[in-house]
């Protein structure tokens, strides 16, 4: 490999988030120095990515990533037990070969289906590739995280409105923006920045939080409601809207569906009883209708707090009932229909999601308790419906097209309805990312063949039999966008991959090339592959990467043309999807079985919101880069200070949390901004400096939260199979020294 020598600056997709900030690198001599954003002009735009960029303590730990000392740099096979941490370094051609033997031998035994992969798609893994590699494979089974990330959401989006509207598209036309169990804060940071320009130029601001985050704080109205009621909050302010005649009714008189028998169904939820169900006064409920309904236009952003609630879906539903019937849909301002990037080949074109017969498609695990969304079946109905008004496909890999993944764990260990003996983890660490961490260790030590490939040697790794290096991302290129959006957005490599570091798109295609599907995999390199997707734009990669990405201009009022990407081609507030599947088409509220009013309370009476965002961190990435841990070193939890002192616990103790599943370890912060009856607790840690063999695995056990999280049917949403993580019963009491 040539060495390079000099300064030179790359322009880098960053992929220690899911923003992916378009950076530049400064690489010397081939080695990495830092990662910046320059700011070519004086916009608030470049502005604010700048403070993005600078702000943010992954992006400028980039000179400790590269070359790691814990960096995984050699494909690494298991010798001793699983667990054991006992490896010997072999080559790529020999694991490889062994790797694909070993997938073709338990295709060949027990069928495709028995092999199973998951991943997260960050780390900028080009994701589309492996559900390429995975579809002519021939396997439905794909785990992972989309069901309580977007993956609700944009189903429901799909058969309500038929097209995407999760992105909030805000700009100073915006006058009114609800946050819905989100704090950008925290979690996206150019919109944190693009809010508060926003909010002080009149914009009203509503936040909807069991916390007083920094979101809240600066909100002219902050609905402090019990974790898991949003869906009842959301009914409540449609009464008020439906019933005060706030909504919009030559909009919803042409273009809604189903109005009628929505204007039944809410009287149910009049603002005094759902009052009731949140802890939200009724007049605090009504003036948040109010305040949205009459500033228009509006815009609704949810991230995870909605998704990963008992109501998940009918919460979506209520959700995006609201924009449509107060005529916010795809209007400047408003919540804009997304569209995909005319001419670009994006990834629906990559990944083969129409090979696999309808009988393999129907072996995706979860396809009949939750057809809804673990169903290619759903897809392909969704894809033709939207596809009348997008013109071209939908893309599955990330949004759709996954298997009910607390199913693939029991399946695995219970062998039931077929068997799962293979697994293959891509840039994802499952033992800290899902609940039931008990259930998922004993399906990983009950499979016979575990393949790992990530950057550093997490828990989940070391529960494999093969542990393959990726390149991170300054080591390879990246394009993303396209799919939902009209643009597209390219990064080159800063350098190669360093030592036998490989990306996963070549680890993807050498595996292909060994189980017969040579002819899908024409281009040589990632940039080949990039290369093909760009011929309809007339650019190379190389050309986009050096001038950013391409952008397509925005249409609004895209309907009054070809209606809506629906059955009927109107918004169906009452989706006939829904109904289909057997489910009453209209949105209702139903309290959780596990939750506040159940039995379970007596014994475990605060309510546990998990998955809280620590901005220094990304889930369970980076605690062991030296400069991100020193900002955040311990796992935090929040705790009412009134209810602390109740407790017998002071600012900084260590406490125990429970649930009927156990215990694990957090520093308290006690804080007057959350309610008394409510803990939040980070999620994602581990502990890199632990002992890696067995039983420690690097700390899994001490204070990761998923560890007290059930995920069995009744902690899952009834119809799409979302797991709760925001509204579980538990204890806290001080931890002795």
């Amino acid at each position: 490999m040539a060495v390079q020598t000099g300064v030179e600056i790359k322009n880098v997709i960053c992929g220690l988030c899911s923003d992916h900030c378009r950076v530049q690198v400064e690489v010397e001599n081939g080695r990495v120095v830092q990662q910046f954003y320059e700011m070519k002009k004086s916009s608030k735009t470049s502005q604010r990515w700048h403070t993005v960029v600078t702000s943010c303590a992954r992006a400028r730990s980039v000179s400790e990533l590269i070359d790691h000392p814990e960096r995984l740099n050699y494909p690494l096979k298991r010798v001793g037990a699983r667990g054991e941490n006992k490896w010997q370094r072999v080559s790529w051609q020999e694991a490889l070969d062994d790797i694909a033997s070993r997938l073709a031998e338990v295709r060949d035994r027990y069928g495709a289906e028995a092999v199973a992969f998951t991943c997260d798609g960050e780390n900028n893994c080009a994701e589309e590739y492996r559900a390429r590699f995975q579809a002519l494979f021939g396997t439905p089974n794909m785990a992972g995280q989309a069901q309580i990330c977007y993956g609700v959401a944009l189903n429901m989006a799909l058969a309500m409105i038929g097209g995407v509207v999760h992105f909030p598209s805000v700009n100073p036309m915006t006058k009114c923006l609800v946050l819905l169990g989100a704090n950008p804060a925290t979690a996206t940071r150019f919109f944190w920045y693009q809010l508060q320009d926003l909010k002080n130029g009149g914009m009203k601001l509503i936040v909807i939080d069991p916390r007083v985050s920094e979101s809240a704080a600066m909100a002219d109205l902050h609905l402090q409601l019990r974790p898991g009621t949003d869906t009842a909050l959301l009914l409540g302010m449609l009464n008020v809207i439906i019933k005060e005649g706030l909504y919009d009714k030559d909009f919803v008189d042409k273009w809604c569906l189903g109005f009628d028998s929505l204007v039944r169904r809410i009287q149910e939820y009049p603002p005094e009883k759902v009052a009731e169900i949140t802890w939200v006064p009724g007049e605090k409920i009504r003036e948040a209708a109010r305040m949205y309904a009459t500033n228009k236009p509006g815009i609704i952003s949810h991230n995870m707090g909605l998704e990963q609630t008992p109501n998940a879906t009918r919460g979506f539903q209520a959700r995006y009932i609201l924009p449509a019937i107060t005529g916010n849909l795809d209007v400047l301002g408003g919540e804009l229909i997304l569209s995909p990037h005319p001419t670009y080949r994006f990834a629906g074109e990559v990944e083969c999601s129409d090979v696999m017969s309808p009988q393999q498609e129907a072996k995706m695990i979860g396809s009949q308790d939750y057809p809804f969304y673990s169903s290619w079946a759903t897809f392909h109905k969704l894809d033709e419906n939207t596809r009348k008004v997008r013109g071209r496909r939908l893309t599955a890999y990330w949004f759709a097209g996954y298997a009910h993944t607390p199913s693939v764990w029991r399946t695995i260990i219970t062998g039931k309805p077929y068997p799962i003996k293979a697994l293959i983890t891509e840039g994802t660490n499952p033992l800290l990312t899902l609940p039931n961490t008990k259930l998922v260790y004993q399906a990983m030590k009950k499979l016979d063949f575990h393949v790992a490939i990530d950057v550093f040697m997490t828990p989940t790794c070391l529960l494999a039999d093969y542990v393959l290096p990726a390149a991170c991302y300054l080591e390879k290129p990246f394009m993303v966008g396209g799919d939902y959006i009209p643009s597209i957005s390219a990064g080159e490599a800063a350098i190669p991959p360093m030592y036998e570091r490989k990306r996963e798109y070549n680890i993807w295609r050498e595996l292909a090339l060994r189980l017969g599907q040579k002819e899908h995999w024409p281009w040589e390199s990632l940039e080949e592959a990039y290369n093909w997707r760009l011929e309809p734009l007339g650019a190379t990669f190389e050309e986009m990467a050096k001038r950013g990405g391409d952008n397509s201009p925005m249409e609004f009022k895209k309907y009054e043309k070809l209606g809506f990407g629906t059955p009927s081609g109107k918004v169906e507030l009452a989706p006939s999807m829904l109904e289909e599947l057997g489910h009453d088409p209209l949105p209702s509220y139903t309290e959780w079985s596990q939750g506040w009013t159940s039995p379970l309370a007596r014994e475990y009476p605060l309510i546990l919101i998990t998955g809280a965002r620590n901005r220094h961190y990304y889930h369970s990435q980076a605690r062991q880069i030296k400069s991100v841990r020193s900002k955040s070193p311990d796992p935090l939890a929040q705790l009412n200070t009134d209810k602390a002192r109740e407790l017998g616990i002071n600012d900084g103790d260590w406490i125990w949390i429970e649930t009927p599943k156990g215990r694990v370890k957090f520093k308290c912060q006690c804080t007057t901004g959350i309610l008394p009856d409510v803990v939040s607790a980070e999620h994602g840690w581990w502990f890199p400096e632990d002992p890696a063999e067995e039983p420690f695995l690097h700390g899994v056990w001490k204070s990761n939260i998923n560890v007290l999280l059930d995920d069995g049917p009744e902690w899952c949403d009834p119809i799409s199979g979302a797991w709760v993580l925001r509204a579980a019963q538990c204890r806290v009491y001080k931890a002795e020294d």
